[in-house]
């Protein structure tokens, strides 16, 4: 029986811990991460011993293998996860839950389709039994991800076929943070683990730790160094320097409706800091990411770009045809209150898909907002080249982005 503590707040149990002095912004929340970085290694057994020795303060995850002692033991554990002969492996989910895995896993329902990615990336698709109806009925996945598509469906991420599940014998669920909870409750002798929305922290630290669990940590680093590192530490070196007047004021709008913007606490706030805009709405505070704002606001801010998403269903990888993205753009540059705008009189009006906004292919989306903010600055930034890497290195997939598939407009060519 797996041992489970249901409510654990991750930000209590990071003021218990003390942070030691050069640890990295991200820390891994796995137990055995006793100087709380962002890895697990041999710096974790020297620190362990420090704390038996008494030169080094306790942490939470010095706690390797979890019984409320930190002694030899848990040496053994850190050294038995560095080599991947762990038997379990504890951790904290995004839903505050410490949950422990037994492995090896062989047997995996992902819930959310953007799990289904992680898959891809780790090389784990051979592990998946079964899906949710929306990764299932995904044209998405269909075309780069066709063998999840035939995985049996166990009703949907929020409302989940629990006897489907069941009958599946998983010996892990990946589920939605908010639901990880009750799915538990209801899955017996079932390890599940939650992650919530898809930010860029999120994304990484759901791939870091899937990755531990699954023994696909060299798969993890291979995306981490060579995709996405690779093109967001670039934009990120770009613009860090620009100054306030030198990045262009930008509306983003949801694709859920007009005037519907987003909030400091979005992934647009974070995606409009790193490719160097300033985001019109920044003052709006709220645990939402979204807003609903006057349009005379948007008159007032007077951006110099708007940046509109369009629902997955006008475009995407089942999608060629243009006309709806073009028609969106359309309806924007002609609505009379925005006549007077920077962006609306210059043309910088960009529509991009929902596709590309969550999950484990953001630097493809932060690519081309960089691309619309910065044109000058990334001459030799090709997003849809990125995009075609993403397919063709983690899915194998053989889709031509230069032939099919729209995910923004105008394309860039033509900006």
């Amino acid at each position: 029986m797996r041992r489970m503590v249901c409510v654990l707040v991750l930000m209590s149990c990071m003021s218990l811990a003390v942070m030691p002095a050069g640890a990295s912004d991200y820390t891994l929340g796995i137990f055995g991460n006793a100087n709380m970085d962002d890895t697990i290694d041999e710096d974790d057994i020297a620190y362990v011993e420090g704390i038996i020795d008494g030169t080094n303060e306790r942490t939470e995850l010095a706690d390797a293998n979890y019984d409320g002692k930190i002694d030899e033991e848990d040496i053994t554990q850190i050294e038995l996860i560095i080599s991947g002969g762990e038997k379990e492996l504890t951790l904290i989910d995004s839903a505050d839950r410490i949950v422990t895995v037994h492995k090896p896993i062989t047997r995996i329902i992902p819930l959310v389709d953007r799990d289904a990615k992680l898959m891809g990336v780790l090389g784990a698709e051979d592990k998946v039994v079964g899906v949710s109806s929306n990764i299932r009925d995904s044209i998405e996945y269909e075309i780069y991800h066709p063998e999840l598509t035939e995985r049996p469906s166990v009703g949907s991420w929020y409302t989940p076929d629990y006897e489907a599940i069941l009958s599946l014998n998983p010996d892990l669920v990946i589920a939605y943070s908010t639901k990880a909870a009750e799915l538990d409750e209801n899955l017996p002798d079932i390890t599940v683990i939650g992650f919530g929305s898809s930010t860029p922290e999120i994304t990484i630290d759901q791939l870091v730790k899937v990755g531990y669990i699954l023994d696909k940590r060299d798969e993890a680093e291979h995306y981490l160094e060579d995709f996405h590192d690779k093109y967001v530490d670039l934009i990120k070196a770009r613009t860090q320097g620009l100054s306030e007047e030198d990045r262009p004021k930008v509306y983003v709008e949801s694709s859920s409706g007009d005037y519907k913007t987003y909030t400091s606490t979005s992934v647009a706030q974070q995606l409009l800091d790193t490719s160097g805009g300033r985001h019109i709405f920044s003052e709006l505070v709220s645990h939402s990411p979204f807003a609903t704002i006057d349009p005379e606001e948007v008159m007032v801010k007077n951006p110099d770009i708007i940046i509109k998403y369009i629902p997955k269903g006008d475009v995407g990888y089942g999608v060629d045809d243009t006309s709806k993205a073009e028609a969106l753009r359309v309806e924007i540059m002609n609505r009379p209150e925005l006549a007077n705008v920077t962006a609306v009189k210059k043309g910088h009006v960009y529509i991009v898909s929902s596709y590309l906004s969550y999950g484990l292919d953001y630097p493809v989306l932060l690519a081309y907002w960089a691309k619309w903010l910065h044109p000058d600055l990334f001459e030799d930034l090709d997003p849809q080249t990125i995009h075609q890497e993403y397919l063709t290195e983690f899915f194998g997939c053989n889709y031509d982005l230069n032939e099919h598939g729209v995910f923004v407009y105008p394309p860039l060519e033509e900006c």
